[in-house]
């Protein structure tokens, strides 16, 4: 195919690293025969015992076992037979080795056998190096870390090579537990642990070291882990850990965990949130040194090629313009600005909203406030959002305010039923609270009490905190989330999209059985929007569904065919999609003489991008994509906040016949239309805090009307 790939107006790089397959050892490969059990968790558990018995490197992937050290079938079965004897059950359900004596390894074996082999032999020395960029904040230490993942990249493996940080308290579990007067409080705290790489959220208290230490011994496998429990006393707390919410927890001893500090725990922990948060952030110029310091190494410079970027691999990099993106967005009678470059508020005063709700058109808009400030800017601040209200034409009204005697949610879900009255007393509530450090994307306290207090009662909010008073900008931001939350369209997208009827945002919330294996799906959820961004409806079905196949019954209520037949239908998933929800979803299109096209937004886990302008690394601009297949793409949806921090991206991938550059095209799209955000978030408007909701849901919170109009996740 000759193609002709021009040169991107800013070139981007990729911390991405190609493999050289004929630098690596040969491989031999063993199959796993298995009478029951997780095959994912006997693999992995397998290699590890391996490894330590055999030397060399020992990895689990593509559900083989391979290695670069091979021993005889007969000796591997033996060393299986004496761990059916051990009091460990994990390896109880492993019937037998077998030999794959024709295996061959492909790009994903090889990436994934020096992502998670050869490039254990130099972690000593990268921890070691990473020493130095640590930062002391006093009650607690950021720490940097290293990531490195296994890609394919155009059919050739590759390892990414990313930093990050944690900010770990200087006590451990077990001393803060100490400090403490109620230990319950520990619930929901996140942890690592001392010895190894997990890292999850303490889902209970177990009991204490003299009720488990007999099976907790039998279970370690570390020596590390055993020295702890060794050394422990009887009365130390046993908890359990968990990493995902649908899988198994482990039990730990206080002691072999450490505490890593959240921005919701700032407050508890003693830490300054400002410091901390710019202490945390790493330049995109430090961290590519940093990445480049790694990847230089000389156990690793025989084996990976340098990063990938768009002056050496043209075809595998796209911008904003190679996807023909444009943030062009409509308002009132019909004019287009761009959202890049003005703020939209003098022209939506010129030419009013693209849409005001019907229910506002004779009647004002009537706003509660809940106080949480003991300050005279609050009434300061609400006269100007009126005045900013009555710009746009709305005539909007104090319906009641209430003053919160304390920050707590029993006194925050009073004031709030005093004000909505079952929604006769105000349209939306108002909330003014002091700061906190973080955004609508993190579960900090009080904001995450109104909102799930809000979701349940279908009670449309707004939070100011105390530093936004001053903060002239951001008025019209609240202004344009107020009228979202009830009902009104802002603006929508200049040009609908070509390739599709309509945008569907689906989550299926998740809950794992206590007694039995397999999950029950608590909730399934779809926002369905026009090809113009605007929001046609939100329905939810709130039958509890076993298994992990959408039944009949589920599609057809979130996909009717009254509206859906002979459509376009681009689905964005949040995250993978799981068991057969893709087969599900692709029958239902073909019943329905519909296409699907199917999209998944993964939030974390890819390497970050860079923008490269002259000898100077800088932070990639909003729509710079590194493409690995015809299907599969990093892309930097949103911009961190601050100039010296480097942007995430999102890892998409797509299924034939929809085209990856749809494919992102729909999700940078979508991205410009989450009207009460101070900027634009990372993911579409289409699945933006559907992690959230579905963690409410499986609670139990979710609106009582099942199908709705008004966007009440905003």
């Amino acid at each position: 195919m000759n193609q002709v790939h021009l040169m991107l107006e800013t070139p981007i790089i990729c911390e991405n690293f190609p493999v050289k397959a004929e630098s690596l050892p040969k491989l031999t490969a063993y199959s796993l025969k298995l009478g029951g059990g997780n095959l994912q968790t006997i693999g992995g558990k397998l290699s590890y015992r391996f490894r330590k018995m055999f030397g060399g490197h020992w990895v689990y992937t593509n559900w083989k076992l391979i290695t670069d050290t091979p021993q005889g079938i007969g000796k591997l079965n033996s060393v299986l037979s004496d761990l059916w004897g051990e009091q460990n059950t994990v390896f109880r359900d492993l019937q037998r080795i077998l030999e794959e004596p024709t295996w061959v390894a492909g790009p994903a074996e090889q990436a994934d056998f020096v992502a998670k082999g050869l490039y254990n032999d130099i972690e000593p020395i990268i921890d070691e190096l990473l020493l130095k960029e640590k930062r002391d904040l006093g009650a607690a230490i950021i720490e940097r870390y290293v990531d490195q993942r296994s890609w394919v990249v155009g059919g050739q493996p590759s390892i990414s090579i990313s930093i990050f940080s944690n900010l770990v308290h200087k006590q451990d579990l077990n001393q803060y537990c100490k400090s403490i007067k109620d230990r319950n409080q520990i619930v929901g705290l996140l942890v690592s642990a001392k010895n190894s790489n997990l890292k999850g959220e303490i889902v209970s208290i177990e009991g204490t070291l003299a009720d488990h230490r007999q099976r907790l011994m039998k279970l370690a496998q570390e020596e590390n882990s055993k020295k702890f429990m060794e050394n422990a006393p009887d009365n130390e707390l046993v908890v359990k850990v968990k990493v995902r919410r649908d899988q198994p927890g482990y039990d730990y001893i206080a002691s072999a965990l450490r505490l890593v500090v959240r921005v919701q725990d700032f407050a508890r922990f003693g830490i300054n949130g400002s410091v901390a948060l710019k202490a945390l952030k790493i330049s995109p110029v430090i961290r590519s040194k940093i990445v480049e310091t790694i990847s230089n190494h000389a156990s690793l410079k025989p084996i990976i090629g340098p990063c990938y970027s768009s002056k050496t691999h043209p075809s595998l990099f796209m911008d904003a313009t190679k996807l023909n993106y444009s943030p062009m967005l409509k308002i009132g009678s019909g004019h287009i600005f761009k959202l890049e470059e003005t703020f939209p508020m003098m022209s939506l005063k010129r030419y009013g909203l693209y849409q005001k709700s019907d229910k506002f058109i004779d009647k004002p808009l009537k706003i509660g406030i809940l106080n949480g400030l003991n300050s005279e800017s609050v009434d300061t601040f609400t006269k100007r959002l009126l005045e900013e209200l009555q710009s746009l034409n709305f005539n909007a009204t104090i319906s009641g305010t209430t003053q919160l005697k304390a920050l707590s949610r029993s006194e925050i879900e009073k004031g709030i039923e005093s004000l909505w009255q079952n929604g006769d007393g105000c349209n939306i509530i108002v909330s003014y609270l002091p700061d906190e450090y973080g955004n609508d994307d993190e579960e900090a306290s009080n904001y995450h009490a109104i909102k799930s207090i809000g979701v349940s009662r279908k009670i449309p909010s707004q939070v100011i905190y105390k530093n936004t008073l001053e903060k002239k900008y951001a008025m019209g931001n609240i202004v344009l989330g107020v009228l979202g939350k009830t009902g009104n369209v802002p603006f929508a997208l200049a040009t609908p999209l070509q390739y599709a009827d309509m945008v569907v945002g689906i989550d299926i919330a998740r809950l794992q059985k206590k007694q039995l294996t397999g999950s029950i799906n608590a909730t399934a959820m779809a926002r369905i929007y026009f090809s113009d961004g605007k929001l046609l409806r939100y329905v939810i079905s709130d039958a509890p569904l076993e298994g992990e196949t959408i039944p009949r019954k589920v599609l057809e209520s979130l996909f009717p065919a009254k509206e859906f037949t002979n459509k376009k239908i681009v689905i964005h998933r949040d995250g993978f999609f799981r068991g057969k929800e893709k087969e599900a979803l692709t029958q239902w299109a073909k019943e329905l003489g519909s296409e699907f096209y199917l999209v998944e937004v993964i939030k974390s886990g890819a390497p970050r991008l860079y923008a490269q302008k002259g000898d100077i690394i800088d932070q990639a601009l909003k729509g710079s994509t590194f493409r690995l297949s015809d299907t599969e793409a990093f892309m930097v949806s949103s911009l961190p906040p601050f100039k010296d921090a480097t942007a995430m991206p999102i890892h998409i991938r797509t299924y034939p016949p929809f085209t990856i550059e749809n494919a992102i095209h729909s999700v940078l799209s979508l991205t410009l239309l989450h009207y009460g955000s101070l900027r634009q978030p990372k993911l579409p408007v289409t699945i933006h805090y559907s992690d959230k909701i579905a963690g409410l849901a499986l609670q139990g919170i979710k609106p009582k009307d099942l199908e709705g109009t008004d966007p009440f996740w905003l």
